[in-house]
């Protein structure tokens, strides 16, 4: 048995996202044309495992909107991540791992409070 790396419980969750390249306000060469749409496929209180329909490079800066529905919040989160691993999935999408790098303490505390209450589907 090997030992566990993630640094936090991860739940599954019925959510999507939209993924876009964080600039930083800056001229930098954007590799996303439009943002694209991501299925969460689970989440933690460091960050979201997702499936996305295009290959994303380790350690992209990126902007994640999430549905305000997704964590029943008043309003839709944004969040700041950045790609720890992209791996290709036998659907032809791929496997991502994003942990967070900017996120608003109200939103990390209703991530961690739905952790907590769905144990139940720890993945």
């Amino acid at each position: 048995m090997g030992m566990e790396s993630r640094a936090g419980a991860r739940v599954s969750i019925n959510a999507t996202l939209t993924v876009d390249v964080d600039t930083g306000g800056k001229g930098i060469a954007r590799f996303l044309r439009e943002p694209q749409k991501a299925v969460i496929a689970d989440i933690s209180a460091v960050g979201i495992g997702a499936v996305c329909p295009i290959f994303l490079p380790k350690c992209a800066a990126l902007v994640i909107d999430m549905a305000a529905s997704a964590l029943s919040t008043d309003k839709p989160a944004r969040i700041k991540g950045e790609v720890c691993y992209c791996r290709p999935s036998k659907d032809g999408k791929y496997r991502l791992g994003i942990k967070f790098v900017d996120i608003d303490n109200a939103l990390l505390d209703k991530i961690k409070e739905y952790v907590e209450q769905n144990k139940d589907k720890a993945v």
